[in-house]
């Protein structure tokens, strides 16, 4: 355990780190339309998100690993290092090919920066602790997602699109030599890495989303490749799993789950970004396609969710050691239950405030439901493997989230095509093509979209049904209870 001073250090160090992570998500958003006005490639637009996706999904499992052989301080700086980079070389990138590539080596920093940083913050602070820093970090979670449009925009006007990615070096560097100076780390004995488990799981993965982002996108569900990439990812991680069990430091250890308590956080990890990622895609659509809104008011209707979210995620922390996952999971998975049915209930013509509250239940419902998640796991191990674990929790819920919107996407683009409306619906999306269609055709395509995005309200709302159900599961008891022991297997 760090002293005061260090540890406050620290903290910040992280958080500036994870600030970094997150806004680029949402900042990069409002600045790619220029970019491709001015490198061209607009066909391949949707791949400077895609590639951060999939390299920052699929090797958060490979830093969480590394940082338990050889420590969280070299691992922190490495990942930082290559986020910086992929920064740099984003910001002079000069044409669409390379800054697809580059968001690409960016994504795999990113990777590293987020597992690596919460499991500092699980190292540092006391089980008692780690709830209320929890809700500390969804707050500047929540911060990032909301300012990040905003960021980028005004960058992109004043400046160039180009800064959005050049501004990150300098507050990277402070939060890489703060840590590097602050944190001390007693020597660990070196372990050699799970080399096949790594590539397989880091394959695996990466097929996987990229036959679910394709697949649903451009190639088509039943087209060969998005077939190929299915069976690829099916093999890579069937031999994931028999490398796990036989190796002697797996890359992620397959016995983890077999803790209750793990398992359970896990399916509640893939219901939260089952849930989140399609709020995130589809919430502003609607706004959009159906109320006819701008990009900006679209985005605003996320911000409920973004505010209820941390405020949650405080008092859940706070009230974590007093009430125990179980209850506040509950509590969680009921209010996002509650949240999905008022979802279900948003139509064409509804009322314009239902959507905004459904989304702030949500976010109250995820909010307490993420942090006996998180807490949970990353108390449940000993501190050798609380890198594996805690990236785990953030593996399964990007995983589950991507894969999601994937298919929600291709049941709502089946539904649009099957009434015959696909091009029409896309032109209704943007103020400018929208202005371009008769007011029958703006009819047509509000319904259409309304209808087919209620379909994955729905849906939604089963999934809710689902993280209840996940919750009933967790094991009863205090924290302490389900805390790892110093002897235990």
């Amino acid at each position: 355990m760090q002293p005061g001073r260090e540890r406050r250090w620290i903290t910040a160090a992280v958080l500036l780190g994870i600030f970094l992570a997150a806004i680029e998500a949402t900042a990069v958003a409002t600045a790619m339309p220029t970019a491709v006005s001015q490198l061209g490639s607009v066909e391949r637009y949707s791949w400077a998100f895609s590639a951060y996706l999939l390299t920052s999904t699929t090797t958060v499992p490979l830093f969480g690993k590394l940082a338990d052989l050889h420590g969280r301080r070299g691992v922190y700086l490495v990942a930082t290092a290559i986020f910086l980079i992929g920064s740099v070389l984003c910001g002079v990138a000069a044409s669409m090919e390379q800054l697809i590539l580059f968001r690409a080596l960016q994504g795999i920093g990113a990777g590293g920066v987020m597992p690596v940083a919460i499991t500092v913050i699980g190292d540092i602070y006391s089980l008692e602790e780690r709830g209320r820093m929890q809700g500390l970090f969804s707050g500047v979670w929540a911060f990032a997602s909301i300012t990040g449009p905003a960021v980028g925009g005004l960058l992109t006007d004043a400046l160039s699109w180009r800064w959005v990615f050049l501004l990150n070096v300098p507050f990277g560097i402070a939060s890489a030599a703060i840590l590097a100076i602050m944190l001390r780390e007693s020597p660990m004995p070196r372990r050699p890495l799970d080399v096949g488990g790594t590539v397989a799981l880091t394959a695996g993965a990466g097929l996987l989303l990229l036959a679910v982002q394709e697949g649903s996108a451009a190639w088509g569900w039943h087209a060969w490749p998005t077939g190929a990439a299915m069976l690829a990812a099916a093999v890579m991680l069937a031999f994931f799993f028999r490398q796990e069990r036989r190796a002697r430091e797996p890359m992620l250890p397959i016995d983890l789950f077999r803790q209750p308590v793990i398992g359970v956080a896990s399916l509640g990890a893939i219901v939260i970004g089952t849930l989140l990622f399609p709020l995130t895609a589809f919430v502003p659509m609607f706004a959009q396609g159906v109320r006819g809104t701008n990009a900006a008011e679209a985005g605003a209707l996320l911000m409920p969710m973004m505010i209820g979210w941390p405020i949650a995620a405080t008092l859940s922390g706070l009230w974590l050691t007093r009430l125990g996952y179980r209850t506040l999971s509950l509590v969680g998975s009921v209010l996002a239950l509650g949240g999905s049915i008022l979802l279900g209930f948003v139509r064409a013509d509804t009322h314009v405030l239902l959507m905004p509250a459904a989304i702030g239940v949500l976010g109250l419902g995820l909010g307490f439901l993420s942090t006996p998640l998180i807490v949970s796991v990353q108390t449940a191990v000993p501190r050798q493997r609380r890198g594996a674990a805690t990236s785990s929790q953030q593996f399964f819920r990007t995983i589950g989230g991507a894969i999601a919107v994937g298919i929600l996407g291709a049941v709502l683009n089946a539904n649009l095509a099957g009434h015959g409306i696909g091009a029409i619906a896309q032109r209704a999306l943007q103020p400018a093509t929208r202005a371009t269609l008769t007011p029958d055709e703006v009819a047509r395509a509000s319904l259409g979209l309304a209808n087919g995005l209620h379909q994955i309200f729905l849906v939604l709302t089963a999934v809710a049904v689902a993280g209840v159900a996940v919750s009933l599961h967790f094991p009863k008891g205090s924290p302490e209870a389900h805390a790892y022991q110093p002897g235990e297997a």
